[in-house]
Parts: structure tokens; sequence; C-alpha cells
């Protein structure tokens, strides 16, 4: 019987950080979805995180690229509002997210049955 349990995986490492890091994470996330099809997967970027989320930096375009195919395989991508507004980042800054609140939507999730993926 195959483990087709919905997939949360979140990101906490910032770009400058390790940006290969947070790019095979994006990439990672988007494989998930594209060998398991019938599997919800999610993706939410949490504290330094969110950083992959800006639309005005350096590595946008790639990023952007990835968040798109990530959209289009119809992975959910989340941003939280708290790491946000410590960062003083505004919705208008960054790529297209639903803005959640990442403690509440980690604990929902884990309630839900998700598996939780932290890097």
């Amino acid at each position: 019987m195959e483990n087709n349990q919905p997939t949360l995986v979140v990101l906490t490492t910032g770009k400058e950080e390790a940006f290969v890091r947070a790019n095979s994470i994006l990439q990672m996330t988007l494989m998930l979805k594209k060998f398991r099809p019938e599997m919800a997967v999610e993706f939410l970027a949490l504290g330094p995180g969110i950083e992959v989320l800006k639309s005005n930096q350096k590595n946008s375009p790639q990023f952007g690229q990835q968040l798109q195919a990530m959209r289009e395989a119809g992975i959910a991508i989340t941003v939280c509002e708290v790491s946000m507004q410590n960062l003083g980042l505004t919705a208008d800054q960054m790529f297209e997210a639903q803005i959640v609140r990442g403690g509440q939507e980690v604990a929902q999730r884990l309630g839900e049955g998700y598996h939780v993926l932290t890097f």
C-alpha cells in the first residue's frame, strides 16, 4: 500500500544562509508532487525562509520560476504573516502566496494528519 499522506514542507532557511539549500528544497517540493500527483503537497515559508518569496532580489527570477512551477503542479504556497512583519515586508514585496500564521498552519496540518518536513 502506497503512503499518500499529505505533506507540508516548511522552509526556515534563508537564501543568504544557504541559497543552494533553499533552492534545493523548492525543487524537492516540486518533485514530491510530480512523483506523487495524488498526494497533497503544501509549502510554507517561515522565519528567514520567507526570503525566497521576496520578488525584488538578485535571485528573484530563479525563485519566481520555481514557485510558478510549484503552483502549476498544484502545490499550495503559503508565507508566515508574523515572519513578514518581523522582517518589515509587505505582500506587494512578495511573490504570490497565501499569507498565514505559520505556527497555526503547522499545528493545523499536524492535526489533519500531514507529514511536516522542516528545512
